[in-house]
């Protein structure tokens, strides 16, 4: 549903502030002093957590849960940040200045790669690698530990090597490298010429992977982890060789010793872990006791449209209007609705935006986003992980929780105008800015593939579709502009690249960038015209917005009498 349509629901349905309905106001403060505690069904279903404690005096448990699990996860956050976050960047530095040979663009080249033109580079880095593993425990001033055998040596490197066999078939060999090996694996640098081309021409793949432990003494707590290091060599194009490090695995050395669950629960820090489990535990039960309202009063509204609204009627005029039923035992009820029965209709005929407004939306979003907060607290518990997630997998559980969390804190706001317009304005401008995002794409893509074909083959920034696009966002947002003028230039593209450029800036930025901001403008004031023009309660129904509203009102005051 639009934002006007939740507005015409709030303004409509719930009794207005406005002086001048004096009855209304009245009205509201009688059937407060008679039940303070109790709501009927609109209220349940428009009040925010917020208004029903000012109005009704129910305290609002789920808001103060949620403030909770915000602060608790804050500090869990901060926590991170001073003791763990800082160690991880340096520890992919180390990796990078260990592993990688050293490069003199580094400033150009990505800090964890490294591109390799000839043979006898690469074979220099790979014997580089080698050495520098088992010298990494004496020359490093970190606190780096081997693995060990069972025989006391130091863990081998394993080394996968991919190749391409003349058929076309793909060969994965392993290896295990240790110090005092002459070769790394099928790498030797007494092969002749012939072998060393041999070898190369039919390279696809080669894989180092090691293990490391180190002991981090942080902030305010000490740490063992055990790292497993891989480094990528990728054959790009059967014309260079690409050495990444790639993303390492990461384990607390208690994950491969565990210990008695009650010498883990007093670690540091652990009991937050527990208060956060407990308070989205709790937080779920309420969540879904609401949830579970929202799916009855659905149902409910549902038979009582059916039971109502049985029928057509035959003298209907031309707005289609329902008859009442008019049983004996309804009579006072139907004539009650008289006055509303054009706003009746069947389930079917109640537009689906509408019927949203039935759902509680708002504790959908925190259930799920409590799930997987719990899932990831009970992940950090049961496996010993780190205080904080320190896997893919586990700071992508994470993240999304908080982002969620963070983001349903707004629907508690609801009652403050000021603060909910943002949601309001999004609600509104959204589908107005998707589809003139939709007839404008066709020309961004156009752009792109022109870059793609016209200057991909010099220049990296458009060398793919994806590139292009790229390149063209950050051109449409001001960025990498003077880069982009001089890599034309630099290429000998400067009469057709400036025409392309100009062209481009020309139509995006001074254009297609106003349209955008003049429609999230125009959404935003019209939210503000819609809130003031229905804080007047006789605003006439004419819209259909309005007629929704007038719906809705009738079905809640149905559903009341029942």
């Amino acid at each position: 549903m639009e934002a006007s349509d939740e507005a015409e629901l709030r303004r409509v349905l719930l009794p207005s502030n406005d002086k001048t309905d004096n009855h209304v106001k009245n009205a509201t403060q009688e059937a407060q002093q008679k039940d303070e505690s109790s709501m009927n069904t609109m209220e349940r279903l428009i009040l925010s957590p917020w208004e029903k404690w000012t109005k009704h005096g129910r305290f609002p448990y789920k808001l103060l849960l949620h403030v909770a699990l915000i602060l608790l996860t804050f500090a869990q956050m901060q926590l991170f940040d001073a003791q763990n976050a800082a160690y991880m960047r340096t520890s992919y530095r180390n990796w990078a200045f260990f592993f990688l040979p050293p490069s003199a663009d580094i400033g150009v080249v990505p800090r964890f790669q490294r591109n390799f033109y000839t043979i006898n580079h690469t074979m220099t880095a790979v014997h580089y690698l080698r050495d520098s593993y088992f010298s990494i425990g004496n020359a490093s001033v970190a606190n780096y530990e081997y693995l060990r055998t069972s025989t006391g040596e130091i863990q081998p490197l394993k080394l996968t090597v991919g190749r391409v066999l003349p058929h076309g078939e793909m060969e994965m060999r392993e290896y295990f490298v240790s110090q005092d090996d002459e070769s790394v694996g099928p790498f030797d640098l007494r092969m002749t010429l012939w072998q060393k081309k041999h070898l190369f021409r039919s390279l696809h793949v080669v894989k180092f992977s090691f293990p490391l432990r180190d002991r981090q003494i942080g902030n305010f707590y000490e740490e063992c982890f055990k790292w497993h290091v891989n480094v990528r060599f990728q054959v790009i194009e059967s014309a260079q060789i690409h050495v990444q490090l790639e993303d390492c695995e990461v384990l607390r050395c208690a994950s491969m010793h565990p210990r008695p669950f009650w010498a883990t629960a007093r670690q540091s820090f652990v009991w937050m872990h527990v208060v956060v489990a407990v308070f989205s535990l709790l937080y779920m039960a309420l969540s879904l006791s609401a949830l579970r309202r929202s799916f009855c009063f659905m149902t409910r509204a549902r038979k009582l449209l059916v039971d109502h609204v049985p029928k057509k009627n035959h003298d209907k005029n031309g707005c289609g209007s329902y008859d009442i039923a008019s049983d004996d035992s309804d009579s006072d009820r139907s004539q009650r609705y008289a006055n509303h029965r054009g706003f009746l209709r069947s389930w079917s005929q109640i537009p689906f935006t509408l019927k949203l407004q039935l759902l509680n939306r708002l504790q959908l979003l925190v259930l799920i986003s409590l799930v997987l907060l719990l899932l990831s607290t009970m992940w950090s518990l049961l496996f010993l992980e780190a205080h904080m997630p320190i896997r893919f997998g586990h700071r992508l559980l994470h993240a999304t929780a908080l982002l969620l969390l963070w983001s349903c804190l707004v629907g508690y706001l609801e009652h403050n105008q000021h603060i909910y317009s943002i949601v309001l304005t999004l609600k509104w401008g959204t589908p107005r800015v998707l589809q003139f995002l939709l007839g404008v794409s066709p020309i961004f893509v156009g752009y792109a593939l022109f870059g793609t074909i016209y200057f991909g083959n010099k220049i990296e920034e458009f060398g793919t579709l994806s590139a292009s696009m790229i390149t063209l966002f950050s051109l449409m947002n001001g960025d990498i502009i003077m880069d982009t003028f001089d890599a034309m230039e630099l290429h000998h593209f400067t009469v057709s690249g400036s025409a392309y450029l100009y062209s481009f800036i020309s139509l995006f930025m001074y254009v297609v960038l106003n349209i955008f901001i003049a429609i999230v403008e125009e959404a935003f004031f019209a939210t503000q015209s819609s809130r003031r023009r229905l804080s007047d309660y006789r605003v006439k129904v004419a819209k259909e917005s309005d007629i929704s509203a007038e719906m809705m009102h009738t079905l809640f005051r149905l559903m009341d009498s029942e």
